[in-house]
């Protein structure tokens, strides 16, 4: 009787179309990207993103049927609250991606954002420091997630705007 719940159980998983976590299947048309632009360090991680979701990302921009321009990435940081003693409390982070997917003649900007604080621990500066590190890289992975699902969404947009 177990395994024939178990069976059943994978069967069903197997067949609803679950994904795992992370992966997000990009239309048919941006299957192969030219990606350029951009600082190299976030066109690196959008072009592991892209690879690690089954996208060949080509060198040369004539190889590939579409192509993505990082036009902005920057992470800005505000503070937020100051403490009685007039030291920074409190940081806020906002991150933003914006790009251009271009497929022929049609060009589609792209933008995404996020953000997150951060609570600076004066007594502590290197571990505030490491803090804001991680934050950082957390946001990026975050805003390049979010790009994915945008491009998850093109044809299906496109589809709706032609009718």
């Amino acid at each position: 009787m177990r395994h024939l719940i178990l069976t059943l159980t994978l069967t069903m998983i197997a067949s609803c179309g679950w994904h795992l976590r992370g992966v997000t299947p990009v239309p048919e048309g941006y299957r192969i990207l030219f990606v350029n632009g951009g600082q190299v360090d976030i066109r690196n991680a959008l072009i592991d993103q892209l690879e690690f979701n089954n996208v060949l990302v080509t060198s040369k921009a004539e190889d590939a049927p579409a192509s993505l321009t990082i036009t902005e990435f920057d992470t800005e940081r505000r503070t937020l609250a100051v403490n009685s003693l007039g030291q920074v409390a409190e940081y806020e982070f906002n991150t933003r991606l914006a790009v251009l997917v271009s497929r022929g003649e049609e060009i589609i900007p792209l933008e995404t954002q996020a953000r997150r604080t951060l609570t600076n621990d004066v007594n502590n500066v290197v571990a505030t420091q490491q803090e804001e590190a991680e934050l950082r890289n957390t946001l990026r992975t975050e805003v390049i997630t979010r790009l994915m699902r945008r491009l998850q969404r093109l044809e299906s947009s496109q589809a709706a705007g032609n009718q």
